[in-house]
């Protein structure tokens, strides 16, 4: 059951914004991210080219397809870790969206401990992100498995990033956030197929933090609400039921 919960959110979030007419909380979001995405595969393409180096093999075929590969891994983790960064505050907004919509209203957190909790957990997030990116980084170089490992820890970004807003309206900390994710195996694994499949959509990549974002509010409310489970709060962060 949580598995299929979390494998379907980022789908449901994109019928659940359809369904309601949120498209213009999309129109800011859309902007940031393709901004973002161009500025990806120019870093992903240059460092590639470094990494690779110059002379008759690395204009080889099999160096040219290496270097959009490593183009693609460094892209998406350069993108993972920036969108949330930039376009947070226009997807908390949907995501609250949603819960009203879902609710009739929507936990908060004071201005202040929220600027705060904001700024303190995106610190946290980006020494994660840059430690993937560097364990990423040396597998490349000395086994050449980086693409792979590159792929999954993006994916578990994501399910991070997707949960983060209803977890950070109901006040958890950074540790209790994971600790969710680790709580509910089966819906995380989910959320991360479901997510990392949206992202392939070439066309849907510029919207698709928003729409699983909003699919990671829903599945977060249903937890929240299923039978067994208890109130996700700060403390249930801690001490949650697991999926």
């Amino acid at each position: 059951m949580g598995f299929f919960r979390g494998l379907w959110a980022p789908f449901r979030g994109v019928a659940f914004v359809a369904r309601h007419g949120l498209w213009h909380y999309l129109v800011l979001p859309l902007l940031i991210n393709a901004g973002l995405i161009t500025g990806a595969v120019i870093l992903g393409v240059r460092v590639g080219r470094r990494l690779l180096g110059t002379g008759s093999l690395a204009t080889s075929v099999a160096a040219t397809i290496g270097l959009w590969v490593i183009a693609a891994v460094l892209g998406l983790i350069f993108f993972v870790v920036a969108q949330p960064l930039l376009s947070a505050p226009f997807v908390d907004a949907l995501t609250e969206k949603a819960e009203v919509l879902v609710r009739g209203q929507h936990p908060r957190v004071g201005f202040w401990k929220a600027a705060w909790k904001s700024l303190l957990h995106g610190a946290l997030k980006l020494v994660c992100y840059l430690t993937a990116l560097v364990l990423v980084w040396a597998l490349t170089m000395l086994t050449g498995i980086g693409g792979g490992v590159g792929a999954l820890l993006s994916a578990v970004l994501l399910a991070y990033d997707g949960f983060d807003y209803p977890l950070a309206r109901r006040g958890a900390g950074f540790g209790g956030k994971w600790r969710y994710l680790l709580l509910h195996p089966g819906q995380t694994l989910g959320y991360c197929v479901g997510a990392s499949l949206l992202y392939l959509i070439p066309p849907a990549i510029v919207v698709a933090p928003a729409f699983a974002a909003v699919g990671a509010t829903l599945a977060f409310l249903d937890t929240e609400t299923a039978p067994g489970s208890r109130a996700v709060a700060a403390p249930v962060a801690d001490k949650g039921a697991t999926s």
